[in-house]
């Protein structure tokens, strides 16, 4: 069976050290996750980009779902969250549009399961982890601008 790829793009009014760092600090990113769907978020190591592993419980079409999650930084402006057991990965990329504004990608990748379960799955999850990853968006957008207004105040 194919991989199974939903992508959500779109525009945060902060720069891109900014929105980048939120992503990378799970501390933070905490913050910008839709609280209808994530239950919970715990570091167990690290905390800050790569290397960092957490569990993340989630309200997936009405079932509880955990993610045992390891983070990595393959390059500049991309941070990768990889499921330990199930092998879905999650790409945050962060690239600058204009000085003050940020495009952001979030991008989920997986492998259904086989069977008429993996054919709900196809055709059911991409909707609902759009409108996830939408919710995830507008709340960093808001979250960055408080973050890079508090950065700019200090300074």
């Amino acid at each position: 069976m194919s991989t199974v790829t939903v992508t959500v793009s779109g525009k945060v009014q902060a720069p891109t050290a900014v929105v980048y760092n939120i992503l990378a600090d799970y501390h933070q990113h905490r913050h910008i996750l839709p609280p209808n769907y994530f239950t919970s978020l715990d570091i167990e190591e690290g905390g800050v980009g790569e290397g960092t592993r957490l569990t993340t419980a989630m309200n997936v079409m009405g079932n509880k779902q955990e993610f045992h999650l390891s983070v990595s930084e393959p390059q500049p402006g991309v941070l990768v969250e990889s499921d330990v057991n199930t092998g879905i990965k999650t790409t945050f990329t962060v690239k600058p549009a204009g000085t003050s504004e940020s495009e952001v990608s979030i991008q989920t990748t997986w492998q259904p399961q086989p069977g008429l379960s993996g054919m709900l799955e196809r055709y059911t999850r991409p909707a609902f982890m759009r409108r996830i990853y939408r919710q995830e968006l507008n709340i960093l957008d808001s979250y960055a601008r408080q973050q890079n207004e508090k950065r700019q105040a200090e300074e």
